[in-house]
């Protein structure tokens, strides 16, 4: 007696389509079963795409027909698309059956394998469906492409978000605390604790309850998602680029962009060393900064003790006895920085990029103030509500006192939100403010800061490694910081940039500063 099984298939993006539905299906082929007096042994049901027979209910079905090989079997479906949309797998598909005596039949296209000229009607169904999912694959692709060049994330939210829907059907990603402190904490932490390498933030980040694994937290400080923008992958003849994301930024654009610089000076072979862990000695500032000007080895340092004092110097090791008082050096940089100024039009250039950073600072300050506002606002009512239920015996007083401190606890939440957004709004207002005070007082600034900070100072200067020209300061700085302060025969030629488009690194320079002031504010507020 022969076999006769029943397989329905319909993948989840067809089920909204008519005629396609399971139920639809099984009617049809219960009808036909009855119209040809067949008795159904077995009926499946597949909820599965049809690019390859990797279906979970389809290898049950062929692990069954495998065990009875021996025995005539008919599987029946509605068309040839419910049994597969890709040619040459249906083919292979099809000998295999054969081979173990199983017919297979469409009851809405039938084919006459008898016929030989039949076959071509069987390649035309398989290839029409194989061509339709290719063409439905690509118009996905290109919606996904059109919604990322819109600045849309498409996917599941990155940690720190949350998928949401608007009113109106709309998704989008939303901040999500407290994932989103500890993400910005682990930032800060990057720039701010050299001493520090990345493991260790990595792990205070876990233990604050930041859930993730360690590549994916290293993946983490290098998405640029998190300040506001998303990275667009290469798409057939197009390259891959970075645009301005709808979403709300978690970070601003200057600390992505910072630690961004620190990874990339970082041995990137190496992530678990993001910085040295050695304890920066004020009397070396410069060490590995410098390269012997005989060897060009780098330079390391130590002291000396004398009669009186220790004295400190840079200096080569093996078998070169190079070596520089530490102290001229240092005093060197200390009084370049106090004697010279930026000129312009850099200084307008520097007012620009602060002005420009703290505007888009400000717009998100007002746009989350508001939101935080409409919250509270939402609270408020609700408490409300619930205090009306209670005072008319639609609730009881535990359920009032649940929902009560449940609005206090998110209304203390959202007033210390609004507290840390002020809080870092007036460091912005005065950085802002006061760029062309640093700017113009860099040497004081440098002389009263912390190691760390002068450290960053110092690379900002001297972004690569450079040969000792004892004495003189100037003529070991990099061309761009030389054209800042106004110390190329070309001067007068670069008095044009403003206008056009600045060198990348002078942009950099500038950014750098005015992080370093915001730092400094929020350190002071």
């Amino acid at each position: 007696m022969q076999a006769i099984y029943l397989y329905i298939r319909v993948s989840t993006d067809e089920q909204a389509v008519k005629g396609y539905s399971q139920r639809s299906q099984l009617d049809r082929l219960v009808h036909y079963c009855k119209d040809h007096n067949l008795i159904v042994t077995k009926t499946i049901f597949e909820d599965y795409p049809a690019k390859t027979f990797n279906r979970p209910e389809w290898n049950k079905l062929f692990a069954e027909l495998k065990l009875i090989k021996n025995q005539s079997s008919l599987i029946l479906f509605t068309y040839w698309d419910r049994f597969s949309r890709n040619i040459m797998d249906a083919y292979k598909m099809l000998e295999r059956l054969q081979n173990m005596k199983v017919s297979i039949q469409a009851i809405e296209q039938q084919i006459d394998f008898s016929i030989p000229e039949s076959k071509i009607m069987l390649a035309m169904y398989w290839a029409t469906s194989e061509v339709e999912n290719d063409k439905r694959s690509r118009n996905v692709r290109l919606g996904m492409q059109k919604a990322r060049l819109e600045g849309r994330w498409i996917n599941k939210a990155p940690l720190g978000y949350r998928n949401k829907i608007t009113s109106d059907g709309k998704k989008y990603i939303a901040i999500y605390e407290p994932e989103a402190y500890i993400i910005r904490e682990a930032f800060t932490a990057i720039v701010r604790q050299n001493k520090y390498c990345l493991t260790e933030i990595y792990k205070d980040a876990v233990s604050n309850g930041l859930n993730c694994s360690r590549s994916a937290f290293y993946r983490l400080v290098r998405n640029p998602i998190y300040c506001g923008k998303i990275k667009i992958p290469a798409f057939e003849d197009k390259p891959e680029k970075i645009v301005e994301g709808t979403h709300e930024r978690l970070i601003p654009v200057v600390l992505f962009d910072h630690v961004q610089r620190i990874i990339k000076d970082a041995d990137l072979n190496h992530p678990k060393k993001l910085a040295s862990k050695r304890i920066a000695n004020e009397n070396l500032i410069f060490r590995g900064v410098l390269q012997c000007p005989n060897c060009g080895n780098t330079l390391t340092g130590s002291g000396s003790q004398g009669h009186t004092k220790k004295y400190y110097y840079y200096h080569c090791m093996g078998r070169c006895s190079y070596r520089v008082r530490a102290d001229v050096i240092n005093l060197s940089f200390l009084s370049f920085l106090k004697n010279n100024r930026v000129v312009e039009p850099f200084l307008e250039l520097a007012n620009s990029i602060s002005k420009e950073i703290y505007g888009e600072e400000h717009h998100d300050y007002i746009q989350k103030k508001e939101e935080i506002k409409k919250e509270m606002e939402k609270l408020i009512d609700r408490g409300f509500n619930a205090q009306k239920l209670f005072s008319n015996g639609d609730i009881d007083y535990d359920d009032y006192i649940l929902i009560r401190s449940r609005c206090q606890e998110s209304l203390k939440d959202n007033t210390d939100k609004l507290r840390q957004q002020a809080l870092k709004i007036v460091a912005e207002k005065h950085t802002e403010k006061g760029t062309d005070y640093i700017i113009n007082h860099l040497g004081e600034f440098y002389e009263n800061s912390d190691t760390i900070t002068k450290q960053r100072i110092i690379r900002l200067f001297f972004p690569e490694k450079v040969k000792v020209i004892e004495g003189n300061i100037e003529k070991m700085l990099s061309e761009s910081v030389k054209n800042i302060f106004g110390l190329t025969p070309s001067f007068s030629r670069i008095k044009e940039i403003h206008g056009q488009q600045t060198e990348q690194e002078i942009v950099e320079f500038f950014k750098e500063l005015y992080f370093l002031g915001y730092e400094q504010n929020l350190k002071n507020i």
